[in-house]
């Protein structure tokens, strides 16, 4: 059985100076949170990971926490299930017009 997945966005990390956040680091440190596959993409802050069980509002919560507390950076984060995220993706009307969905932007307000 597969375990669910999920996605997270870390908010204002690595832009500029302030608030830098190693994607290397953000990968040992969900790894050590016990998420499964964590992967990073680019420099982004964003990361996708499986867990066995476990919301995505607790899953946030536990991420920011950790990394406040290990990295010192304060980041508001946002958890989505891959589930959620495709749903996202096919109910915005924006999304069948797009010629390049490469630049296609999507906000979450938390």
């Amino acid at each position: 059985m597969q375990m669910p997945s999920f996605v997270a966005l870390l908010r204002g990390v690595n832009v500029g100076k302030a608030k830098r956040v190693p994607m290397a680091e953000l990968r040992t440190l969900l790894t050590g949170l016990g998420y499964t596959g964590v992967a990073t993409l680019l420099n982004s802050g964003n990361a996708v990971f499986g867990a066995a069980s476990g919301s995505p509002e607790t899953h946030g919560a536990a991420i920011a926490a950790a990394i406040l507390s290990e990295l010192g950076v304060e980041a508001p984060v946002v958890v989505k299930s891959a589930t959620e995220l495709a749903a996202i993706i096919s109910e915005n009307p924006l999304a069948k017009g797009a010629p390049d969905h490469s630049r296609l932007l999507v906000a979450f307000v938390q």
